[in-house]
C-alpha cells in the first residue's frame, strides 16, 4: 500500500524547507539587482506558471492556508499530479495554482509571509516584515540593503550606501537635519546642521558677539598722563574705566604763571612736568608815547611818532614787549632771567650806531655763554674774548657759565654755600697765570 497524500505533503514539505537557503539565496540575488536598476522584481511573477490564487492571508507567517480569494473554491485538492502543495509544481488546471495560501514561485508552490520568502495574498507578510518587490524583507533594520524610495529603513536608520545605518550613532556620522552649535569670537555662536549624507556641514557665521574678548583688558591715557583701563567680562562686555592714576603734576600743553615774572608763564610739557624756566608768554607787544616801559617789559624799537608830540626832532614813542620766551632783543639791557648772548648796533633802537645799543637776550637755562659775568646760581668756567660781544677785545668779554651744582671748578671764587678745595691756574679764565685764578668748590 502507497504512502497516503498526508504522508507524501509532509514529505515534500520537508523537502522544500531543506532547499528554502537555495530559495533564498536566489531571491536575495534578484532583490539586489531591482534595487541597483531601480526596478520592482516579483518573485510572484516569476517562471511559466506564476499566477496568484488570489487567498487573503489568516495569520501570516503559519502553516495553516488561509481561506481563498473570492470567486475561488474554499480549498483547492492536491491535483492528480501533485500539484499545488508545497514545494510541488504549480497546478495549471481545475482552479488555484497552489493550495491554500501558498504562492507560485517560478512554477513551483511555496510558502509565503515569513522572511526572504514571496508575499501571501494582499502583500501580506509576519510582523514585523514587509512586503518589498513582493519579497518578505525585515523593515529596514541596521546593516540591511535598501534603495532609497524603494526599500526604506527603519524611522530611526538612513539609507546610506545601499546600507541601513544608525548615523548619529555610529562614530563620524550624524543624524540627517540635526544641528550642532560651538562657541566663537566673543562669547558668539556658531551653528550647523548635518546633510543627507549623515556628514556635518560648515559652521555658518557667528552670531550673537559681545563687544569684547573674556579677560581682556583695554588701557587708555586720562588726565595729566595718567592711566585708567577697563576689563572685559567673562560675558564679553566691557566693565567702567578704573580711576586716573599715575598723573603727572599739570596737563600738558598748559601754562602756569607760578614762580614767573610779569608776563612769564611755564609751560607744561608733553611728559606732564612744568619746566624750571618761565619761557613762554602771557602777554603781547604794545606801542607807547614816551621811551619807558613798565616792568615785565623791555623797549625793542623806538620812533618818532606825531600822536605823541609835533616835534619829531627825537624819538618820542617806544614798543614794549614782555620779557618772555627763549630769546629777544631788547634796546637795553637784559631783564633778570636773561644774559646777554650778542650786542650789535640796531638803528631801530637810534639813529646813531656809534655804540652798541641792542643786545640779544637768552633765558637763563643750563650751559650757556653770556657777554656778561655769569648771573646768580651759575659759575663761570672759562673766558675768552668773544666779538660778538663787543667790537673790542683788549680783556675778555664773554663766559661760559654753567650751574652751581655738586663739586665744579670755577674762574671766580666759590659762591654762598659753597667752600674752596683747590686753587690753581687755568688759562681757560685767563692768560696770566702770575697767581691762582681757578678755585675747585664743593658744597658746604
Amino acid at each position: 500500500m502507497g504512502p497516503s497524500p498526508d504522508a507524501a505533503g509532509e514529505r515534500s514539505y520537508r523537502a522544500r524547507r531543506c532547499a528554502a537557503p537555495l530559495v533564498s539565496v536566489a531571491l536575495g540575488a534578484l532583490i539586489l539587482v531591482g534595487c541597483a536598476q531601480g526596478e520592482r522584481v516579483d518573485p510572484r511573477t516569476l517562471g511559466d506558471a506564476g499566477r496568484r490564487d488570489g487567498a487573503a492571508l489568516d495569520a501570516p507567517g503559519s502553516d495553516a492556508p488561509g481561506s481563498d480569494a473570492p470567486g475561488t473554491d474554499a480549498r483547492v485538492d492536491v491535483g492528480a499530479g501533485g500539484c499545488g502543495a508545497v514545494g510541488a509544481a504549480c497546478c495549471t488546471t481545475g482552479g488555484a495554482a497552489c493550495s491554500g495560501i501558498l504562492v507560485c514561485v517560478a512554477g513551483t508552490c511555496e510558502t509565503c509571509g515569513r522572511a526572504t520568502e514571496a508575499c501571501c495574498a494582499g502583500d501580506g507578510c509576519n510582523s514585523g516584515l514587509t512586503c518589498t518587490s513582493g519579497i518578505c524583507a525585515g523593515r529596514g533594520a541596521l546593516g540591511d540593503a535598501c534603495c532609497p524610495g524603494a526599500s526604506p529603513c527603519a524611522s530611526d536608520l538612513t539609507c546610506l550606501g545601499g546600507s541601513c545605518r544608525a548615523c548619529g550613532t555610529e562614530p563620524g556620522t550624524c543624524r540627517p537635519g540635526a544641528s550642532d552649535m560651538a562657541s566663537c569670537g566673543n562669547c558668539g555662536m556658531q551653528f550647523r546642521t548635518c546633510d543627507a549624507t549623515c556628514s556635518w556641514g560648515a559652521y555658518g557665521a557667528c552670531t550673537g558677539e559681545g563687544s569684547c574678548r573674556a579677560d581682556a583688558t583695554e588701557p587708555r591715557a586720562c588726565g595729566a598722563c595718567g592711566t585708567q583701563s577697563r576689563s572685559c567680562s567673562a560675558a564679553c562686555e566691557w566693565s567702567a574705566f578704573s580711576p586716573c592714576a599715575g598723573e603727572g603734576e599739570c596737563t600738558a600743553g598748559s601754562t602756569s604763571s607760578v614762580g614767573c615774572g610779569a608776563c612769564q608763564v611755564r609751560t607744561c610739557s608733553a611728559s606732564c612736568t612744568l619746566p624750571s624756566t618761565c619761557s613762554g608768554c602771557s602777554c603781547t607787544a604794545s606801542s607807547r608815547c614816551g621811551l619807558a616801559c613798565p616792568s615785565g617789559y623791555h623797549p625793542s624799537s623806538y620812533r618818532c611818532d606825531f600822536s605823541c608830540g609835533s616835534s619829531c626832532s627825537s624819538a618820542n614813542s617806544v614798543t614794549c614787549t614782555p620779557d618772555c620766551g627763549t630769546s629777544f632783543t631788547s634796546c637795553t639791557s637784559c631783564p633778570s632771567g636773561y644774559h646777554p648772548s650778542a650786542f650789535r648796533c640796531d638803528f631801530s633802537c637810534g639813529s646813531s650806531c656809534s655804540t652798541y645799543n641792542s643786545a640779544t637776550c637768552t633765558a637763563d637755562a643750563g650751559t650757556f655763554t653770556s657777554c656778561a659775568v655769569c648771573p646768580s646760581g651759575w659759575h663761570p668756567t672759562a673766558a675768552r674774548c668773544d666779538f660778538s660781544c663787543g667790537s673790542s677785545c683788549s680783556t675778555y668779554n664773554s663766559f661760559s657759565c654753567a650751574p652751581n651744582a655738586g663739586t665744579f671748578t670755577s674762574c671766580t671764587a666759590c659762591p654762598s654755600g659753597w667752600h674752596a678745595t683747590a686753587f690753581r691756574c687755568d688759562f681757560s679764565c685767563g692768560s696770566s697765570c702770575t697767581t691762582s685764578n681757578s678755585v675747585t668748590c664743593a658744597p658746604d
